[in-house]
This record gives structure tokens, C-alpha cells and sequence, in this order.
């Protein structure tokens, strides 16, 4: 019998340390490291943050260094491979630690698929030795380096802060990536950048190269895009705003591309004729009707022309910016039937033609409607609320920030909440605030309600101001950029970020 009972014992003592080898056990860690880097990258890429809010590049990358990679050596080895895939470089010295882990662990350089210099500054460095020093960590040198040891990069991703040191040897070895998929310049006009562009040798085919973004590059020859943009024959997005872009250049893009963004905004070096035959004789803009964005901002198109146009603009198009066009009540007939977001700025229509063309439910899928310098819009028109309400599926509205919607900070508009931005911007969203913890002031609005003005004391809090990076909710924002986002949805950060953020939603 004792020896039973001994027998008993050490079976039970047996079976609960199994049981506890069992609970205490890590599925997870004996996956391959194939699917569990899979697995991280699904986390490392995943932007939902609480309550659906989105959480912006910066503020994700910073949550999976902390909380993913202390787990374990496992999770540290494969996240690392994740983490570096998107290399957000925000100051010279993030930049010089980046190089050092490259050569102190040379299998980094290969994961790396975007380079990503859009929130990087440099600002207040140069004024001291030490900060010269500093500021010594990103030339076009270093750059150089880095690219040469990340031989799979897809995207590189720079502006006007890191101008200075984009040499031809940085655009040399950029163009000779085999895999390179998108390139975004936005800003850049320096001598340095507008020299070393032009003397750049193009010494293979760029069949991989998908978006392109110049905004904003001032001072770039045209023989830059008469050279650049023949070789892109897989084009998808072309960012040209504020460009010397010819006529010749658009005619040479190849026939194969198929353009689904396109912004030829302040491109005064087009004459409207040019802009006209290239939306609609060219196969990269009339084969497969792929044009979903475009952007005609203060381009010298004449009200014929315009004409011409939007009767031959590809149905599917759902962005349409044509600030500073002249716009005629004639053409709001005309305007495709799927569009989502309308930019009219300065355009002279009446509330009562913009009631007849936009009211509801004569165009439900229309979300974001830009009258910014409308003379007929001031705080009277939006104040008496008939507009907004015969408009109800217009969920964001853009107008004058300075002229007409600062002016109406102490009002309270029932069901609509005040945006300033900190530039010169302004919008009035339908419902709760875009901004992450702004107080909520959705109500329902009788059929007759008008806007409501208090003492600034007593001013209940549905003027919100957009004084940071973080905007929010990015679903609010679709369609008030500017610019076009040249990142890829599996290594980029959208545009609420860095230089991004004041070319897409701070200037007009």
C-alpha cells in the first residue's frame, strides 16, 4: 500500500507538471520565422488605435519598439526585422545611429523598404561647433552609404530639410535600386538638389517606379521631367504642383502607365491647351478610366477649356480640385457623378446654384465641398444654416479661415463643429470633432436652426484648433490634402506628419 500511494503521488505530481509545462507554454515562439515575422509585421503596420482613431506613424512605430521587442530575444530578433523595414529619420542623430546599426549588424540593410526623411529637421543646428558636428551625421555622403547597403529600399522618402545633401551620388545609386518604388522630393529647390537632378544619369529601366512626387521642387528645369518622366512606364501617381513641368514632358510619360493620381497644380509653365490634351487624348489618363485624383489647382485653364474637359474627364474620378478655376454654374452639370470630393475655391457661384447642383440627394457619395473665397460665403450664409442643411451628406465643408470662419469662433453651430488650422486653413465638419479627445458636439439641428453667437467666456467648446502634428481621426481629412501621399500603404505614414502636414492641409 505505500508504495501505491507513493506511485499515486508521483503520477499526480507528474501530470500537474505537465499540465503546468502545458499553461506556462509559448506557442507563438515555435512558429517559423517566417510566419512569425509575418505575424510582427502585421502589428508593426497596424494603425488602429482606440475607438478606431488612427495612430499616426510616429506614435506606432514608438508603441511597437516598446511594448513588441522587450517580450522576448525571439520577438527582439524578428521585430527588429519589421521595425526596420519603415526607417523614420526625424534628426541628424537617429540618422547616425541607423548607420551604426547597419554595419554592426549587416543583415538590417536588406529589410529595409522605406526611407523615410519627411519628418526630419534640422532646425536651430549650425549655430555652434558641436551642432556643426551634429549636423555632419546626414550629408549626401552618409546618405549615400545608406542606400548602398539597403539594397531592397521601395520607398525614399525626403524633403526641403535634407535639400542641401541630395548630391548626384545619392541620386546615382537611388536610381540604380532594382526594386525602387516611389520617390517624394517635396520642397526641395536648393542649387544643390536643382544640380545634382539635372546632371543625374538615368542607367536603367524604371519599371518598378510607381509614384512619383516633385511638389513643390520650384526650381527644377523642365529638361528634368523631359529626362524623368519617359522611363517611369508603370506610373501610377505623378505629384507635380508648383513645377516648371513642360507640355512635352506630360506627352513623353509612357503609353503604358496608368495614371490614378495626378496633380498639376500651379504649373504656370502649362497652357491650358497642354493640360487639355493630355487629360484627354493621352492613354495614361484615357486607357482603363483609373483617374481617381486630380488636381488642376490655379492652372491657366480658360471656362472653354474647362468645358472641354470635365465632359471627357474619366468617370472615375472622385478627387477634383479646381481652386482658382473659372468655374461656371454651366459646369457643375458636368462634374463627374461618383465624386466624393470637390475643391470650388474662388469660384463665383451662389448659394442658391450650389444648393440646386449639391443639395441633397442629388449627389450622396459628394463628402467634402472647398468654397474657400467664394464671395458670397461669410458668416451670414453659413451662420442662417441653410446651406449646411440642404447639403446634409456634405460632411466637411472648407471656407476662408481668416475671413469668415475665425470670425465665427464664439459660434455655436447646432451638429457642426469649428476647425481652425494652424495655417491658413479652415473647415466646419458635420457632427463630433476630427480631433482625438475634442469634446463631442453632435446634436440633431431643427429644420430652422441658426448659428448661435456667445460671449467668448460662455462660448460652449465646438471650435476646435488643429495646433499639432496629431489631426486625429485621418478619415475626417480625406479629401482636404493638397498633396499627394507617395507612400505606400505597407511601409508609409500617410501626409499628417513632418513637411507633409504643411504642404498637405496648412497652405491653400
Amino acid at each position: 500500500m505505500p508504495s501505491d500511494k507513493a506511485d499515486a503521488t508521483t503520477t499526480t505530481t507528474a501530470t500537474a507538471a505537465t499540465a503546468t509545462d502545458k499553461q506556462q507554454r509559448c506557442y507563438i515562439l515555435e512558429l517559423p520565422g517566417e510566419l512569425l515575422e509575418y505575424i510582427l509585421g502585421l502589428v508593426h503596420s497596424d494603425d488602429t488605435g482606440i475607438g478606431g482613431v488612427r495612430t499616426h506613424l510616429t506614435r506606432r512605430l514608438a508603441l511597437f519598439k516598446k511594448n513588441v521587442l522587450p517580450v522576448c530575444h525571439r520577438f527582439h530578433d524578428v521585430g527588429l526585422k519589421a521595425l526596420y523595414s519603415h526607417v523614420h529619420i526625424g534628426h541628424p542623430r537617429a540618422f547616425d545611429v541607423f548607420r551604426y546599426e547597419l554595419r554592426r549588424n549587416p543583415a538590417l540593410g536588406p529589410a529595409v523598404r522605406c526611407l523615410d526623411f519627411s519628418d526630419f529637421t534640422s532646425v536651430g543646428l549650425g549655430r555652434t561647433r558641436r551642432m556643426n558636428r551634429e549636423i555632419q551625421m546626414v550629408t549626401a555622403t552618409t546618405i549615400t552609404d545608406a542606400l548602398s547597403q539597403t539594397p531592397n529600399l521601395r520607398e525614399f522618402l525626403v524633403s526641403e530639410s535634407v535639400e542641401d545633401d541630395i548630391g548626384k551620388s545619392v541620386l546615382d545609386t537611388l536610381f540604380a535600386l532594382p526594386y525602387l518604388e516611389a520617390i517624394d522630393f517635396c520642397g526641395a529647390s536648393s542649387s544643390t538638389f536643382t544640380h545634382s537632378f539635372s546632371t543625374v544619369q538615368l542607367t536603367i529601366p524604371l519599371s518598378n517606379l510607381t509614384r512619383v512626387s516633385l511638389h513643390e521642387c520650384v526650381s527644377l528645369p523642365p529638361s528634368v521631367f523631359e529626362k524623368l518622366l519617359p522611363q517611369v512606364d508603370n506610373l501610377r501617381r505623378l505629384d507635380l504642383s508648383h513645377t516648371q513641368v513642360s507640355g512635352a514632358a506630360l506627352d513623353a510619360i509612357p503609353h503604358t502607365a496608368r495614371l490614378t493620381h495626378l496633380s498639376l497644380a500651379k504649373c504656370r509653365s502649362l497652357a491650358g491647351k497642354d493640360i487639355l490634351k493630355f487629360l484627354t487624348a493621352h492613354p495614361a489618363i484615357v486607357a482603363g478610366d483609373q483617374l481617381r485624383w486630380l488636381s488642376l489647382q490655379w492652372t491657366d485653364v480658360s471656362a472653354e477649356q474647362l468645358t472641354s474637359l470635365l465632359r471627357d474627364l474619366p468617370s472615375s474620378v472622385m478627387h477634383l480640385n479646381l481652386y482658382g478655376l473659372p468655374v461656371e454654374d454651366s459646369h457643375l452639370s458636368l462634374l463627374p457623378s461618383g465624386l466624393e470630393e470637390l475643391s470650388l475655391g474662388y469660384a463665383d457661384l451662389e448659394p442658391d446654384t450650389i444648393i440646386d447642383h449639391f443639395g441633397t440627394p442629388k449627389r450622396p457619395n459628394l463628402h467634402y465641398l472647398d468654397l474657400t473665397g467664394n464671395p458670397h460665403m461669410n458668416v451670414w450664409t453659413i451662420g442662417d444654416m441653410r446651406l449646411l442643411r440642404s447639403c446634409s451628406d456634405v460632411r466637411t465643408w472648407e471656407f476662408d479661415a481668416q475671413q469668415v470662419l475665425a470670425k465665427m469662433a464664439d459660434a455655436y453651430i447646432p451638429g457642426y463643429t469649428i476647425v481652425l488650422g494652424q495655417g491658413r486653413r479652415g473647415w466646419i465638419f458635420k457632427g463630433h470633432s476630427a480631433l482625438d479627445g475634442a469634446h463631442n458636439c453632435s446634436y440633431t439641428a431643427s429644420p430652422h436652426s441658426t448659428a448661435t453667437y456667445y460671449p467668448t467666456a460662455s462660448a460652449p467648446s465646438c471650435c476646435q484648433h488643429v495646433l499639432g502634428m496629431d489631426m486625429g481621426n485621418s478619415d475626417a481629412w480625406a479629401g482636404a490634402s493638397r498633396k499627394i501621399d507617395c507612400s505606400g500603404e505597407e511601409y508609409g505614414g500617410g501626409l499628417e506628419r513632418g513637411i507633409y502636414l504643411y504642404y498637405a492641409y496648412r497652405t491653400k
